[in-house]
């Protein structure tokens, strides 16, 4: 009989190799492209955007506390970068110290950052792969104060990665066929 925690390890993995294969030849213009003005993405420290910014070194990802609604556009380069923050970060919170902030060192190309986010699969995977049924109920810490079941940690993770995975899958779409869209009369 299939178990829940199986099922959990089963979806995770599923979401690790989707975001590889979304990410697989992204190229550094592609990686940076802001198709409207005003994109949220990833930057040095030193070339202020006019927005706040997290990241502890010499690049960081722009980011508003005030969450403004409508959320801006956001890069493949920001979006990925972000589901690497949140994979460390709630596993940290789940299964590790509890101490890891948002102000991560960020990668500032490419290669790096993809390689990043695929190293932040392997600190969940560890965790899933010693998760019994018993253990997706106990509660754990969030990074902003709630307790979570495990369980709801890790469901969370995948939507994020789903969700962004398409986004950047999207993206990906349209700076191939930028040049060839234009406005239907």
């Amino acid at each position: 009989m299939t178990t829940g925690a199986e099922i959990l390890r089963t979806a995770y993995a599923a979401s690790c190799e989707s975001l590889r294969r979304v990410l697989s030849g992204v190229g550094e213009q592609e990686f940076f492209w802001e198709p409207v003005a005003g994109c949220w993405t990833v930057h040095r420290r030193s070339e202020p955007r006019g927005v706040s910014a997290e990241g502890s070194g010499e690049w960081v990802i722009d980011y508003d506390p005030s969450q403004p609604q409508p959320a801006p556009f956001t890069t493949i380069a920001w979006r990925t970068l972000h589901i690497a923050s949140v994979n460390y970060l709630y596993w940290d919170y789940a299964f590790g110290s509890a101490s890891l902030t948002f102000d991560l060192e960020m990668p500032g190309d490419v290669a790096e950052a993809t390689d990043w986010l695929f190293a932040s699969h392997q600190p969940v995977t560890d965790a899933l792969a010693d998760l019994s049924d018993v253990d997706l109920d106990k509660r754990v810490p969030t990074n902003w104060g709630e307790e979570w079941p495990v369980y709801r940690v890790i469901v969370a993770l995948i939507n994020e990665q789903v969700h962004h995975g398409a986004e950047i899958s999207l993206l990906r779409d349209l700076y191939r066929y930028r040049g060839s869209l234009a406005p239907q009369p």
